[in-house]
């Protein structure tokens, strides 16, 4: 999350508006293989970790583990674009995003499993802020359109990747092995997303990166004798120091906007919308083969018929959210999700929690970037603030929510827990009303 209390960077080395944008659509595609890799995985996770005793429950751990490295790396993710730019911060990101899965593949003990993938959440979270950032600074007349159309390419990479999966999880490959190969395609994306940006960042045309110092026309001011060099040891505690006054910054900056009315419903929306979404993906390969006896392949394939309906749900919202106004789409998304979601609670046979689920993609679809692009729209000059500040709300939701679904299972059923997770959808709908009747008031 960047810094409210200073000037909005400038733009990156990579300012035309294309190569940023297509940059940031091709590392949100692998983002969306990325993020559905642990939801298609569950069931063997799950397997695998219950025959050493664990309960379900132990093993709903790992939501909040990478909730709180979701949290970490939006905080991170501020303090490095100051430092670096988004531009760096990307293909930095997405070595570190290999690193992290190779290490994640390789843990044995459970704990250790769940350290290592909170360091994916880390840097992937870190990753995703800037580039949401990147993206939207890049398009800054169509923010609404450029962010749906973004996630939308997330959610074809999220639609494809659960059958590649299933295929290649029925045929007996490790599970581990997914992580592995995930991991190498991050690999080769850095190494990618850095040439870029060194191509386009040495033509004389692009302008300097964020955090570097403009240029001076007069003679130099000689260097402050109280600032002489120090040792490195002293060096490094400088550096420590600084970081963690800047986020000491961050925190106390950030949670202003939060004072706004109107961006603490879209923090509530953001948090809705992951809360609802993972608490269903986190555990529908697993609920589908033990209650409906589904293979593994077609019970993984439940999370590409969520994302296909997300992925048409979010061009829909590119091609008609900035006709219908930011606050609106909001709204008729809540609606339709309040009028759906029973179709996923109450359905005991497999044709209609197909529907349910696909329904529930469709009008989950265009909250998050909508509610983006509305933040971006309030607090113009600090798109990375507001992408950091609602990149933690959805962290949070990728916490809570899935975890008490987890517990709620052990104690009833997944179906009790669904239906408690239906309050969800209904605050939704109240706060999005709310926009409705608030938004004459922040247009500009």
């Amino acid at each position: 999350m960047a810094k409210l209390n200073r000037a909005a960077p400038p733009p990156d080395a990579v300012s035309p508006a294309l190569p940023v944008t297509a940059l940031g659509l091709t590392g949100y595609l692998f983002i969306g293989t990325a993020g559905v890799l642990i939801p298609s995985v569950m069931p063997f996770i799950t397997d695998e970790y219950l025959a050493t005793g664990l309960t379900l429950t132990a093993i709903g751990l790992i939501f909040p583990a990478r909730a709180v490295g979701g949290i970490l790396g939006n905080l991170l993710a501020g303090v490095a674009s100051d430092r670096l730019g988004y531009s760096k911060l990307v293909w930095i990101a997405a070595l570190a995003l290999a690193a992290s899965m190779a290490l994640a593949g390789s843990a044995r003990i459970w704990f250790l499993f769940l350290a290592a993938f909170a360091l994916i959440s880390i840097v992937q979270s870190s990753l995703t802020t800037g580039i949401n950032a990147m993206v939207a600074d890049a398009n800054r007349d169509s923010r609404a359109r450029a962010l749906n159309v973004l996630h939308g390419v997330y959610a074809v990479g999220a639609t494809i990747s659960p059958l590649v999966f299933g295929v290649v999880l029925q045929q007996g490959v490790p599970w581990r092995w997914t992580m592995a190969a995930t991991g190498l395609i991050w690999l080769i994306y850095g190494a990618g997303a850095r040439l870029l940006v060194r191509r386009i960042s040495l033509s004389p045309d692009s302008p300097s990166e964020p955090g570097t110092p403009p240029a001076h026309d007069g003679p130099e001011r000689a260097p402050d004798p109280q600032h002489k060099k120090t040792p490195h040891s002293g060096a490094r505690t400088s550096f420590l120091s600084s970081v963690w006054a800047e986020l000491q910054d961050v925190l106390s900056s950030n949670l202003g906007m939060l004072r706004n009315a109107g961006f603490l419903s879209l923090f509530l929306i953001s948090f809705i919308y992951n809360g609802v979404a993972f608490s269903l993906l986190g555990w529908v390969a697993l609920f589908m083969q033990e209650s409906a006896g589904l293979s593994t392949f077609y019970s993984i394939s439940m999370i590409s018929v969520f994302y296909v309906a997300l992925t048409a749900g979010r061009f829909l919202c590119a091609a008609y959210a900035e006709r219908l106004g930011y606050a609106a789409t909001l709204l008729i998304l809540a609606a339709g999700l309040a009028l759906t979601y029973p179709l996923v609670i109450f359905s005991t046979s497999a044709a209609p929690l197909v529907i349910g689920i696909f329904l529930t993609g469709l009008t989950l679809s265009g909250l998050f970037p909508t509610a983006l692009a509305y933040g971006t729209r309030l607090y113009p000059q600090h798109s990375g603030a507001v992408t950091g500040v609602l990149n933690v709300a959805m962290t949070i939701g990728t916490m809570l929510p899935p975890l008490w679904t987890a517990i709620f299972s052990d104690l009833w059923s997944f179906q009790t827990a669904l239906g408690i997770n239906y309050t969800m959808a209904l605050i939704l709908l109240a706060v999005c009303l709310y926009l409705t009747r608030l938004e004459p008031r922040t247009k500009s």
